[in-house]
């Protein structure tokens, strides 16, 4: 993944793609967050990236996302893992998603400055209790 921003950024210039870590985009938190968060079924499987409201990222089906975003009471128009602000033009490649952590990130724009902070990060393990 940081090749590929790397890449992108080498071909578009635009400082966002390192902005962020690369990150799946669920929404603002209404309210505490959960002491128990439930992974989505892993692995999670990408599509092609794609431009969308100001934001490019790699897809992710929706339904996937859909437990954890219940369990934190937040919802976000894009589904998918945050790669930056510029419209590329170069093809990004899928991926396949085998692990994940669950963190929180509180973000704060000053004019052209972002202010970043994780407050809480956690492990999850979709496989964790299988027989």
């Amino acid at each position: 993944m940081e090749r590929e921003r790397t890449r992108l950024y080498q071909e578009n210039g635009s400082a966002s793609f390192f902005t962020f870590e690369p990150c799946i985009i669920l929404g603002p938190v209404e309210g505490p967050v959960p002491s128990f968060v439930p992974c989505p079924p892993l692995p999670l499987h990408t599509q092609e990236a794609r431009f969308e409201q100001g934001i490019l990222h790699l897809p992710i089906e929706e339904d996937a996302l859909q437990g954890i975003r219940e369990a934190c009471n937040t919802s976000w128009s894009t589904s998918g893992i945050y790669l930056g602000e510029a419209n590329a033009t170069s093809v990004m490649e899928t991926l396949t998603i085998k692990h994940l952590r669950f963190a929180i990130l509180n973000v704060r724009k000053d004019d052209e400055l972002f202010r970043w902070h994780i407050s809480e990060e956690r492990y999850l393990d979709s496989d964790r209790g299988a027989q």
